[in-house]
């Protein structure tokens, strides 16, 4: 049960991470599990890992979300009840309670790994920047809806569990995505529209909020086929490249705004 991850640290203060891009499951999950590849796969964050190699220090979760989900309470973090999980039954037959409790075993050990690295970097640097990557679906009716763009951004960055005092460095990230283009055209980002920043975020932010912040980023699923799963990688090396050009904005912003 345990988890399966890629940890990357190359030094400095910033960490990209991919907590939902896994698609694994242990092999004690599959016959119990009700939800078919392709229904996993459109509700995971698929290609998300691809987006934190910006020569950072990075962790990819590469265990699906459908056996834990790191971004929820623990109490939450296995999807027992459709309302958890969009209205999907996840499970033909529900784990066990020894096997929930290994799942939340693995759980506990990751948000102890976060720590570790987190105190690690305040500890060298005196403080930390978190690019919390995701994706979402902007097409649930079906494959051939329009999207609704004023609901819908093309990026949410979701920042409700900051501090404030770091205002000045999300504005940095949104000022400069703003001035970017992707496939040709200005891109649309706005701050807690569509989600606000989740669990993960609110835990970091809880423990370490005075030293850092967390910027809950998602990605409108426009580089990939949210129905098939099918990816654009061209789109998916451009987002990766926007997100790396962003990192001397963010880090000079911090350097003037705090001296550090």
């Amino acid at each position: 049960m345990d988890i399966q991850y890629i940890l990357e640290e190359k030094g400095g203060p910033v960490w990209a991470l991919a907590i939902h891009d896994g698609h694994h499951l242990a092999d004690e999950i599959l016959p119990l599990m009700n939800l078919s590849e392709a229904e996993r796969l459109r509700e995971e964050d698929p290609y998300t890992g691809q987006l934190t190699d910006i020569g950072t220090n990075r962790l990819v979760v590469k265990t699906s979300r459908f056996q834990v989900d790191l971004n929820r309470a623990l109490q939450d973090a296995i999807y027992l009840h459709p309302e958890q999980a969009w209205g999907l039954t996840v499970w033909k037959q529900q784990p066990s309670k020894a096997m929930v409790e290994r799942i939340h075993h693995s759980y506990r050990y990751i948000q102890k790994l976060l720590s570790s690295v987190i105190e690690e970097t305040i500890h060298r640097h005196g403080y930390f920047i978190i690019y919390d990557i995701h994706s979402y679906n902007s097409k649930r009716s079906g494959p051939n809806e329009t999207v609704d763009t004023a609901l819908n951004p093309q990026i949410n960055i979701g920042t409700i569990h900051n501090s404030s005092i770091w205002h000045p460095i999300i504005e940095a990230f949104t000022k400069f995505v703003a001035n970017e283009q992707f496939a040709g055209r200005s891109i649309d980002i706005r701050e807690n529209v569509k989600f606000s920043g989740g669990y993960l975020s609110k835990w970091i932010n809880s423990k370490y909020g005075a030293h850092g912040c967390v910027i809950s980023i998602e990605f409108r699923k426009d580089f990939v086929d949210e129905w098939t799963g099918v990816p654009n990688h061209k789109a998916i090396e451009s987002l990766r490249q926007l997100l790396q050009a962003s990192l001397s904005s963010v880090k000079s912003n911090h350097i003037e705004a705090y001296g550090v």
